[in-house]
């Protein structure tokens, strides 16, 4: 009987007889590895373990930990928040080495068949496997077919170059394999971002614990994906290749290119030019050398395999197949994920390297073997049926779940279709300790195991994944189910040095001040961040000024300037008729209903809440480009986009902490970003969009007449937060003239429009490719807006009869020279058109 503990931290823990328990041995006392991590959770008390999950909860969301959520009524994903449990689960060296050494024998043998399948297959000929498997499965990719048996693959070295194992513990105490995956596995990432929090919350717990570092496994990754890559004489060229933002584990792509100090590129930024895979860069086309990989093998080519993708890259596989590009893991193995494998392995361990398997599987049956077929059917309840294929969207079904009309409609489809389908002996998994508000509870719980090449055989990193359910009923724990998750503690026998992915000393790095290479796409996306960064703040100023306007407007008093600003909204935020249609009148009469929709509502195309959003989606395009610093605050304006507003003193505060974080990002962006060529890219957004926005208020201000009101002139200073320097220099005297110098063409005015043109000819002579000798597009559509600009004076308008209608005409004219710069900019730079060739042109 378990006593109550002074915190009840596990107190009111149950096992569960006949299942394994992680914390308890089967004579309900404390397992010797846990003693010391629950004695320590105990002296910490309640209150402090709060305040750690709360800061665990932070730091997940500071940093960005997220897991896309794929929903039925939805075709986006949405991102869950990463939980993770505070309580590590915890394995002593001696039982981590005998799983290591399985993890280490299924990693050859899974390297033995697939180079089998795709060359000799003997275990074909020697009948191992019955030939339906391989040849009626789809994840057997004829067009890989003799690719391991090229020179370009040197045998030596494994062709698989990593992969991960779910495994669970049974009653028994002993591991039992569930599946591999070998594609594009994941889960390594959010297991080293696990480590890092859990050593930030409890510093002092994981040093006594001596735990076994797990930057040992991502240093020899990086080494043997440099190794693979076969290059001399310089360093390679290697790319992670992501299918993009709405993939559910899209944070682990961005966060592993940039610790393992890769590109992080998506299908569209690659192409194949004779044989050789580029990236298409800003600089020009940067042949790549190795291709780490996180798509699915069907989607990797659409030429010769899956035609509709949109995430491979037409003609890889021929590169692959003339040497000129590796691929890790090598297209093809995906057929090791072939579920109608696994009752075989026994066996083929056996064949292929003489030994019998360490790790077990779950017992599973093949159900397109009659045997297996008859022996299931005897007692159905005890299994849990899947797919062969992955890709096959029938979900897993317990039998014993099934009653009625659906038990004899699933007995009708394996019947009619039995080759598609496996069952798997259901075995109770292990109960962990899950930390909750009233302390230990048990939940149910899979561990994910990472193992990769490290030249001279298999390494196994040291810690691993866990996903755990609370709830004690669910059989299936997956992350798009809910699951939280945990880190693997492996406890040392003597004391950890330090790892980390710094090069030993011997090792020679060469200095280099140059970029790896700015995809076009993340050109194109950090233009684009910085236009609605720029216009998301000049919303904000102006939706504030008016509701500041509402606010302080008395009877009759500045009535026509508040309409002038309510006019304004409509008008920058393009949201027609709004203040300027034929129910102006009333809306003038009770503004709020629509202020609230286009502060707030991101369905309102043009609204402030949508270019937020806007923002948001665009920065994650290029996540891995961003600051920590950056990737905050951006996450703030998340977070404050979609609050809820129901009053004027809400708007005022909801636009004042954007503006601030607006602002901070730009200052961020300004000051501590490298002035490589993505910078100028997104400082050139900044400045064009800064100049329309000026553009396009100017002209309103002008059409509706507002330039003849004092009250306006101030509204305008106010919005362009140059209000206090105009006093200053015309003591509180204002015109239109000098109000359209100072915003027209003050270059001491970091907001004028001629501040923005300085900063635009400056940055576009460092934009890459350039030749002194060549007049580019974008040169010439710069130097005809400058030129237009500089070929008026504000003395020149108002010499005129109308001067006000000269201004904006000119002012439009200015407007199409900035979009025709804009157009040159995406025509050079962003889009990339291959060279194409009509069939049937040819002489003969």
């Amino acid at each position: 009987m378990m006593t109550q503990d002074p915190y009840h931290l596990i107190g009111n823990y149950k096992t569960i007889p006949g299942v394994y328990d992680e914390l308890y041995d089967a004579e309900g006392q404390i397992r010797n590895k846990y003693k010391f991590l629950v004695k320590s959770f105990q002296e910490l008390g309640p209150a402090e373990l709060i305040n750690r999950r709360r800061d665990t909860d932070r730091i997940l969301r500071e940093n960005g930990v997220t897991y896309n959520l794929y929903q039925s009524d939805s075709p986006e994903a949405k991102e869950r928040p990463w939980d993770l449990d505070l309580f590590p689960l915890v394995m002593e060296s001696e039982e981590w080495r005998v799983l290591e050494r399985g993890l280490n024998q299924r990693a050859d043998l899974l390297d033995a068949l697939v180079r089998d399948v795709y060359s000799k297959r003997r275990l074909l000929y020697e009948k191992k496997i019955p030939p339906e498997i391989l040849f009626n499965e789809s994840s057997f990719l004829r067009a890989c077919d003799g690719m391991y048996d090229s020179n370009h693959f040197l045998t030596k070295n494994p062709a698989l170059l990593f992969f991960v194992c779910d495994l669970i513990r049974a009653a028994d105490g002993n591991f039992y394999v569930l599946n591999d995956r070998v594609q594009a596995p994941s889960g390594s990432g959010y297991s080293l971002e696990n480590r890092i929090v859990l050593s930030r919350i409890f510093p002092s717990m994981y040093r006594d614990a001596m735990v076994h570092r797990v930057a040992v496994y991502f240093r020899s990754l990086r080494k043997s994906l440099t190794q693979l890559a076969g290059i001399t004489g310089r360093e390679p060229v290697i790319v992670l290749l992501t299918p993009g933002p709405s993939n559910e584990t899209y944070f682990e792509h961005a966060y592993l290119a940039g610790y393992l100090g890769y590109t992080l590129v998506q299908g569209e930024d690659l192409t194949v030019r004779k044989n050789k895979v580029y990236m298409k860069t800003v600089e020009g086309l940067q042949q790549i050398d190795l291709i780490l990989r996180r798509v699915d093998d069907d989607f990797m080519d659409p030429l010769e395999l899956r035609g509709d993708s949109l995430l491979g890259v037409p003609g890889l596989l021929e590169s692959v197949r003339s040497g000129h590009v590796k691929i890790a893991n090598p297209i093809g193995t995906g057929f090791l994920e072939n579920r109608a494998l696994l009752p075989f392995y026994s066996d083929l361990c056996r064949f292929y390297l003489g030994e019998d398997l360490i790790l077990h599987m779950a017992p599973t049956y093949w159900m397109g073997t009659k045997e297996h077929f008859q022996l299931v059917l005897q007692n159905p309840e005890k299994f849990v049926f899947k797919t062969v294929s992955r890709t096959d969207e029938e979900k897993p079904v317990t039998f014993i779940e099934l009653s009625g009309d659906r038990k004899d409609s699933f007995l009708q489809k394996l019947k009619s279709s039995p080759n598609r389908f496996i069952a798997q002996e259901m075995i109770a998994s292990a109960t962990v300790p899950v930390l909750g508000e009233n302390g230990f509870r048990p939940g149910r719980a899979i561990m994910r195991t990472f193992v990769s090449s490290s030249g001279s055989g298999y390494q196994t990193m040291a810690g691993g994944l866990v996903r755990v359910s609370p709830s004690l009923d669910d059989f299936f724990i997956t992350s798009q189910r809910g699951a939280w998750s945990k880190d693997l503690w492996v406890l040392a026998t003597e004391t950890q040095k330090e790892e980390s992915l710094l090069v030993a000393k011997s090792d020679q790095v060469m200095i280099s001040r140059k970029s790896s290479g700015v995809p076009s796409r993340v050109a194109d996306n950090l233009f684009w961040l910085a236009r609605y960064l720029e216009r998301s703040e000049n919303q904000t100023r102006v939706i504030r000024e008016a509701v500041y306007k509402i606010l302080q407007v008395e009877d009759g008093y500045e009535r026509e300037s508040l309409e002038n600003s309510l006019k304004l909204v409509t008008h920058v935020t393009n949201s027609y008729p709004g203040f300027l249609g034929d129910d102006a009148s009333e809306l003038f009469l009770n503004p709020f209903s629509e202020l609230q929709r286009l502060t707030s509502d991101r369905g309102v195309v043009g609204s402030l809440a949508f270019h937020l959003r806007s923002l948001v989606i665009a920065s994650k395009s290029v996540r891995d480009r961003l600051s920590d610093d950056m990737k905050k605050i951006l996450l703030h304006l998340e977070d404050q986009s979609q609050h809820e507003i129901d009053s004027y003193d809400q708007i005022i505060d909801f636009l004042q902490k954007i503006v601030l974080n607006l602002s901070s990002l730009t200052g961020l962006s300004f000051e501590n970003m490298s002035r490589e060529a993505g910078w100028y890219f997104l400082n050139l957004g900044r400045r064009i969009e800064r100049s329309i926005n000026m553009v396009l208020m100017l002209q309103g201000m002008i059409r509706w007449d507002s330039f003849r009101d004092k009250a306006s002139f101030e509204t305008f200073l106010r919005i362009n937060d140059i209000r206090l320097t105009y006093n200053r220099r015309y003591s509180g005297k204002i015109d239109q003239e000098s109000v359209l110098d100072i915003l027209l063409f003050d270059t001491t005015n970091p907001r004028s429009f001629a501040y923005q043109l300085e900063q635009i000819n400056s940055d576009i002579k460092f934009l890459p490719g350039k030749n002194e000798k060549v007049v580019y597009s974008e040169d010439r559509a710069a130097l005809q807006l400058y030129t237009h600009f500089k070929m008026k004076d504000i003395s020149i308008f108002f010499e005129s009869e109308n001067p006000l209608e000269s201004v904006s005409i000119w002012l439009e004219e200015l407007h199409n020279h900035l979009k025709n710069l804009s157009d040159a900019l995406a025509s050079r730079y962003f889009n990339y058109t291959e060279e194409q060739t009509r069939i049937g042109d040819g002489n003969g």
